[in-house]
C-alpha cells in the first residue's frame, strides 16, 4: 500500500569526496516537489523545482533549466 506524500521521509543523498569527507547533501522533498541541496556545514546551496524544471541558487535566483545542482555543490 502506497503511503501519501507527506508521510514519506525525505530522502538525503550524502556526497563525499575521495578522501570520504562529506562535501554536501542533496534532499528530495516529497511534498514540496523540491531537490535542495546543502553545503557539508548544512548552508543552503540550491533548489531544484521539479514542477518549474527550473534551478536556483541560494538568492533565488535561476541558474538554469533542468536539474543543475551536481553544478552547485561540486567543489571546483
Amino acid at each position: 500500500m502506497d503511503a501519501p506524500a507527506y508521510q514519506h521521509p525525505a530522502a538525503v543523498e550524502i556526497i563525499r569526496d575521495k578522501r570520504g569527507v562529506i562535501v554536501s547533501r542533496v534532499e528530495a522533498q516529497y511534498h514540496t516537489k523540491r531537490t535542495v541541496a546543502r553545503d557539508a556545514r548544512g548552508l543552503l546551496v540550491g533548489q531544484y523545482d521539479h514542477r518549474a524544471d527550473v534551478t536556483r541558487d541560494t538568492r533565488g535566483i535561476v541558474v538554469g533549466t533542468g536539474n543543475l545542482l551536481p553544478a552547485l555543490v561540486l567543489p571546483r
